[in-house]
């Protein structure tokens, strides 16, 4: 055995499952996970960086289509993106086996919500992987290809920033894993002889019993001491098993009603589908049972009809994470059937006596001139997540809107359509390339009068510095496309709106010269001219 973190129980298990490549996209929890794959000596050219999940999964299935394994990284809501393809290759069949290893963020730490990865289970079917330690990495990333292979569809295992950075012993297997797919034998092309329908039929008939017995499969009942009292259980999966394992070893010496040697735990490895002839009858052993699981109450949804069950909707638990401290509160007061719901609501506070943000000095400089130019124009300002962002907040104050990776674009060139007025909107380069760049297309080709600021810093600034791609060209070209499609927003929308031209400017700066504050004078001096005129503005700002 090795003590190895979960990081390199990832990359460990990778190499011994014969996986042929790695495709990442950035973003918190995951950012570090592909990063260290890229440097390991196994995966160093055999992992990419994407700029969208969609694409990142749809080369995963070009890969499983060939023969060839691969392990597509995303962060949480990076789900959604790669939710489309997805949902659809549960019913197409795969090849080689594809996982993919959701990042969950439950302290909403580095990502704009703390959604559940594992919902995506009960939307697409795919079997879900939850570990709660390295070596379940290790172990759960080997069962899944071979689910995935077995019920030829893409299997999800889910994890958090707490076990991919948590160390302890793993033991690896002594035998690597070589596929070994006949020639010629891809992929299942017997399920084109069916209809929609018949597909979808067929790979409920197909897939659901092997599903939901691999479920049970990877569950147990863990009994401490015998667990001679029958008043309370556990159901618990993912890291929050580990959690609740340290909160039973740490409270013998506190005073308690229950004991933990009188608690018995049913230990979840797949969460969905869940084992549910299995967990009715832990129910019914107990008079009450409580659900530790974070970000949603995932599980304890899908068990609340039994009546005995306590959690996060109870109130004994928190939305979002759950620590240790939360799981002990819980178990106290597991007597009673609902508890007071109490949240600390956290603020977002820039830090006191530094403006900048991201590390970078020209943000300030950007958005002292966006809100002078806000102020005199009196138009929709949305904004991007990234370092954009942080123009919504004090001192600035300056954007309306701040959603998610790639939205500034169409949130804006809806407002425009809405208030029959030329609206600004702020991308970072890359978002531009992640989803902003159709919106782009759709604005230029519709007609729709938007200003749109491309900021570019040659990199996801926010999520480890990887490069993005040059917007220049593409953007130009966006732009002009639209100037000779002749498509525009229907008459009932359209009043007010571009039957002009379409403009491409670019603006370089330095932030240490002298003459910065001058230079912005004319950027805010030409954008001023371009929300005067109808028709999509693009700027290009650079700096350094």
């Amino acid at each position: 055995m090795t003590i190895l973190s979960g990081i390199q129980t990832a990359i460990q298990s990778a190499a011994d499952n014969s996986v042929s490549a790695v495709f990442g996209v950035p973003g918190s929890p995951v950012t570090d996970l592909v990063d260290a794959f890229k440097e390991s000596p196994e995966f160093s050219d055999k992992t990419e960086w994407f700029v969208n999940e969609k694409i990142a999964f749809e080369w995963a299935l070009g890969y499983s289509f060939s023969g060839k394994r691969s392990l597509v990284i995303v962060k949480h809501v990076g789900m959604n993106v790669l939710a489309d393809p997805l949902m659809t290759s549960m019913i197409h069949t795969i090849g080689a086996g594809i996982v993919i290893l959701a990042g969950d963020d439950p302290e909403v730490t580095g990502s704009q919500n703390s959604q559940d990865s594992r919902y995506y289970g009960s939307l697409s079917r795919s079997p879900v992987f939850d570990p709660s330690a390295p070596q379940e990495i290790y172990d759960y990333l080997s069962e899944a290809f071979r689910l995935s292979e077995k019920i030829k569809a893409p299997v999800i295992v889910r994890v958090t920033a707490a076990v991919l950075n948590e160390e302890s012993d793993v033991k690896s297997s002594e035998i690597v894993f070589v596929l070994d797919f006949p020639s010629g034998l891809k992929t299942d092309k017997s399920v084109w002889q069916y209809r929609m329908k018949g597909r979808y039929q067929r790979s409920h008939f197909a897939n659901d019993a092997v599903s939901e017995q691999a479920s049970v499969d990877f569950c147990r009942v863990e009994k401490n001491n015998g667990s001679k009292s029958e008043k309370l259980g556990i159901i618990a999966s993912g890291y929050c098993y580990s959690r609740v394992q340290n909160v039973l070893k740490s409270v013998s010496e506190k005073n308690i009603t229950l004991a933990p040697e009188n608690i018995s735990i049913l230990k979840l490895g797949i969460v969905s589908p869940l084992p549910i002839s299995l967990i009715r009858k832990f129910l019914e052993k107990y008079e009450t049972v409580l659900v530790v699981e974070e970000s949603e109450p995932f599980i304890e949804d899908q068990i609340r009809v039994f009546g005995n069950v306590i959690g996060k909707r109870s109130g004994h638990l928190p939305f979002g994470s759950t620590t240790e401290a939360h799981i002990l509160s819980a178990i106290e007061k597991s007597g009673s059937p609902t508890v007071p719901i109490s949240t600390n609501m956290e603020m977002f506070k820039r830090p006191a006596g530094s403006p900048d943000f991201c590390g970078d000095s020209f943000y300030p400089l950007f958005y002292e001139m966006l809100g002078r130019l806000k102020k005199q124009t009196n138009v929709l300002v949305s904004g991007d997540i990234g370092c954009s962002m942080h123009g919504i907040l004090e001192p600035y104050s300056v954007l309306d809107s701040a959603v998610s990776l790639g939205t500034a674009i169409g949130i804006g060139s809806g407002g425009s359509a809405a208030f029959s007025k030329k609206s600004i909107t702020v991308i970072g380069d890359f978002g531009f390339f992640h989803s902003g760049l159709l919106s782009l297309i759709e604005a230029a080709e519709k007609g729709v009068s938007v200003l749109v600021y491309v900021m570019c810093n040659g990199a996801a600034a926010m999520t480890g510095g990887q490069i993005a791609y040059n917007p220049e060209k593409t953007a130009r070209a966006a732009i002009d496309a639209g100037l000779n499609s002749g498509s525009k927003l229907n008459s009932e929308l359209n009043s007010g709106l571009n039957s002009g031209s379409n403009t491409f400017l670019s603006f370089d700066f330095d932030v240490s010269s002298k003459d910065v504050k001058e230079k912005m004078k004319l950027l805010f001096e030409a954008s001023l001219k371009e929300i005067e005129k109808e028709g999509v503005s693009v700027i290009i700002v650079r700096w350094k």
